[in-house]
């Protein structure tokens, strides 16, 4: 299966009041490792040609210590398993080696012209 990891740079506006990373600052990380992940696979433009589009249904993360503005964290990304049209994805953020937050998604490959899971399509991506 494949995995990425990026080197995570912290701005200004990632902080909220109490002086840490904004939960949702993880979220947009997360775009940002799965778009390189699935680049790596079948470039979004691709799939967009083909009337696809990869559509995240579910996120979990738990938050383990948090993070500040002068941290340097790394984040990875890797596919678990598809099965059923599901593709999971496992991820963790790491800093120092510590890990600061672990989850993983499921997404679906979305058929745009009718609104629909590509169960099959999905099945047959070599991962």
């Amino acid at each position: 299966m494949k995995s990425v990891s990026i080197d995570l740079q912290i701005k200004t506006y990632d902080i909220d009041i109490a002086g840490h990373v904004n939960n949702v600052v993880y979220i947009r990380w997360l775009e940002d490792l799965r778009i390189k992940l699935f680049e790596n696979i079948n470039s979004i433009t691709s799939l967009l040609e083909r009337g696809f589009y990869l559509v995240v249904v579910s996120t979990q993360i738990k938050y383990k210590k948090q993070l500040k503005y002068s941290d340097k964290p790394t984040a990875q990304m890797h596919i678990d398993f598809v099965k059923h049209g599901i593709i999971n994805l496992k991820f963790e953020f790491v800093l120092n080696g510590n890990q600061i937050a672990v989850g993983e998604q499921k997404c679906v490959l979305m058929d745009l012209k009718n609104g629909t899971m590509n169960k099959q399509k999905t099945d047959r991506i070599e991962f």
